[in-house]
C-alpha cells in the first residue's frame, strides 16, 4: 500500500482517513477471498483426517480377510511345567498327549584347570605363537594363541573370533584352579565339541595342556526325544513348531508327560469384530459430523456438498449392508451374525448374543462372509479403502490436490487485487494531494484579494 499520506490543512478534511475508509471497502472482496482459502485449506485437513481413520479402518477388517489372523487360536496345557505352548491361526482344534522322555542339550567342554590359579595366569609362555584347534558341529576352527597369551586372554580369543561357529567360552573358579568351559550355543546331537590334535597348547615349554586330554565332557549334546499321540519324534530344540500344525511346544521336564489343547478363542476373534465395527463408525460418524448444516447458526459441517465424501460414506454402507453372493456356507449377511446399521445414526450396532451364538456355531461361515477372496466383506472393504486412499489417483488425494488448485488460482487473484488495489490508493493519494494544492492555491487568492480590497 501507499507510503504517502495527504494533509487536510487548506480543507480540514483528514484525506488519509478517507482513503483508508475507501480502501477498506474495496478490500472486503479480498477478504471474501481469504476466507475462502481458509475454507478450503481447512477442507483439505479434514480430508487428511479423513484419511488416517480410513487407514485405521483398513488395519481393523485386513485382520479379518485372512484366515491366519481371524481363526485366532488359545492352547492350554494339562501341566505348565512339563511344557509351554502357543498357537497360530492355522492350529487345528483339537487335544493331543505330549510324553517327554529326555531334552534336548547343548555340548559343554570344562578344562581341568591343571596349574592354573587365576585368571590372569599366562597359558603361553613358550616364546611363540601356539594353536588352539577345535570342532564344533562340523566346523573346525583354529585359533592362533601369542606368546603371554593368559587364560582370560584365550577365552576372549574365542569368543571374539569372527569365524566363532557358535560356541561360547567362560572361565570359572572350582574354589581350587580356574578353568576354561567351551559350551555350545545350539542344542541337538549334532552340535558336539571336540578339542583337536591340531592344539599346540600341549604343557611342554611353558604352555598349560589344552589337548584334548585335558578336557572332560560336562555335558552331552543331545536330541529332544518325545512323543505326541504315541508318534515318537526327536528334534535337536526344546522348542518344537513343526510336529502339530500352528502349536510350538516348549519342553521343560524329562521323564514328564501331559496334554495340550488347541481351541477357537472365540472372545479374541469377537473382539477383533468389535474393533472393526468401532473403527467403521468412527469413519461414517466423522463424516456425518462435518456434513450437517447448523439452522440456527447458519454454519455448514466442512463435508456439506462434497460429493467426495457422500460417495464414500454411501459406498462403505452398501458394503456392510449387502447380501455376499458366492458363498458355501448359510451366512450372507451381517445382521445374521447380529451386526445391524442404526437407521438413524448409520452406525453399525452388535448384538453380542447373536455373534457369540454364531461363533460358537459357525465360525467357518464367519471367517467365509468376512474373507472370501471374491466377495468377503473385509477382502472388498480393503480393496476399497486402498483404491480410494490411493496416493497416486485415489479420490480422496484426488480432491485434495483439485481444493489444493483452487486456493492457488485464489492466491494469484488475490495477488492482482491487491495489486490494483495498491495503484488505486497510490492515485487517491495523488488526487487529494491535488485537490489540497488546488484549495490552498484558492486560499491563497482569496486572502490576497480580500486583503486588497481593505486597502482599497
Amino acid at each position: 500500500m501507499s507510503s504517502f499520506s495527504v494533509g487536510g490543512l487548506n480543507t480540514g478534511i483528514d484525506y488519509n482517513e478517507l482513503i483508508s475508509q475507501l480502501i477498506e471497502i474495496r478490500r472486503r472482496p479480498i477478504e471474501i477471498l481469504e476466507t475462502k482459502k481458509t475454507d478450503y485449506s481447512s477442507r483439505i485437513s479434514t480430508y487428511s483426517e479423513l484419511s488416517a481413520k480410513l487407514s485405521d479402518l483398513k488395519s481393523s477388517v485386513d485382520k479379518l480377510k485372512t484366515t491366519s489372523s481371524f481363526f485366532v487360536k488359545t492352547s492350554s496345557e494339562g501341566d505348565s511345567t512339563v511344557l509351554d505352548s502357543s498357537t497360530t491361526g492355522t492350529a487345528s482344534v483339537g487335544n493331543y498327549s505330549v510324553s517327554i522322555t529326555s531334552l534336548a542339550s547343548a555340548e559343554k567342554e570344562v578344562h581341568n584347570g591343571t596349574g592354573l590359579t587365576a585368571s590372569t595366569d599366562v597359558v603361553n609362555g613358550s616364546g611363540s605363537a601356539k594353536v588352539f584347534q577345535y570342532t564344533y558341529g562340523t566346523t573346525q576352527t583354529s585359533l592362533t594363541v601369542a606368546d603371554g597369551t593368559t587364560l582370560d586372554g584365550l577365552k576372549d580369543l574365542i569368543n571374539n573370533d569372527v569365524n566363532n561357529p557358535g560356541v561360547t567360552a567362560t572361565v570359572v573358579n572350582d574354589g581350587t584352579n580356574y578353568r576354561l568351559v567351551v559350551s555350545g550355543n545350539g542344542t541337538g546331537a549334532a552340535n558336539t565339541i571336540t578339542i583337536d590334535a591340531g592344539t599346540t597348547l600341549d604343557g611342554t615349554g611353558s604352555t598349560v595342556d589344552f589337548t584334548a586330554s585335558a578336557f572332560a565332557e560336562n555335558k552331552t549334546a543331545a536330541d529332544a526325544d518325545f512323543t505326541v499321540d504315541g508318534l515318537q519324534i526327536t528334534r535337536s530344540s526344546n522348542s518344537v513348531s513343526d510336529v502339530i500344525n500352528g502349536v510350538t511346544l516348549t519342553l521343560k521336564k524329562e521323564n514328564a508327560s501331559t496334554s495340550v489343547t488347541v481351541a477357537a478363542d472365540n472372545e479374541s476373534i469377537k473382539e477383533q469384530i468389535q474393533e472393526f465395527v468401532t473403527a467403521y463408525n468412527d469413519v461414517t460418524t466423522f463424516i456425518t459430523s462435518n456434513s450437517l448444516y447448523d439452522a440456527d447458526s447458519k454454519e455448514s459441517g466442512i463435508f456439506l456438498g462434497e460429493g467426495t465424501t457422500r460417495t464414500i460414506q454411501n459406498n462403505l454402507r452398501n458394503f456392510v449392508s449387502s447380501s455376499v453372493s458366492g458363498l458355501s456356507g448359510s451366512l450372507s449377511i451381517l445382521a445374521e451374525i447380529g451386526i445391524t446399521t442404526d437407521h438413524e445414526t448409520g452406525d453399525l450396532q452388535i448384538n453380542s448374543t447373536t455373534l457369540e451364538t454364531k461363533l460358537g456355531t459357525n465360525l467357518d461361515d464367519i471367517a467365509d462372509l468376512f474373507g472370501d477372496s471374491t466377495n468377503g466383506i473385509a477382502v472388498k472393504l480393503s480393496g476399497y479403502i486402498s483404491d480410494i486412499s490411493s496416493t497416486v489417483d485415489g479420490s480422496i488425494e484426488l480432491r485434495k490436490d483439485g481444493l489444493q488448485d483452487i486456493i492457488d488460482s485464489l492466491s494469484t487473484t488475490i495477488r492482482n487485487m491487491e495489486y490494483r488495489l495498491e495503484k488505486t490508493e497510490d492515485e487517491m493519494v495523488r488526487k487529494f494531494s491535488a485537490l489540497e494544492q488546488l484549495v490552498g492555491s484558492y486560499n491563497t487568492i482569496g486572502s490576497y484579494l480580500t486583503g486588497f480590497s481593505t486597502q482599497a
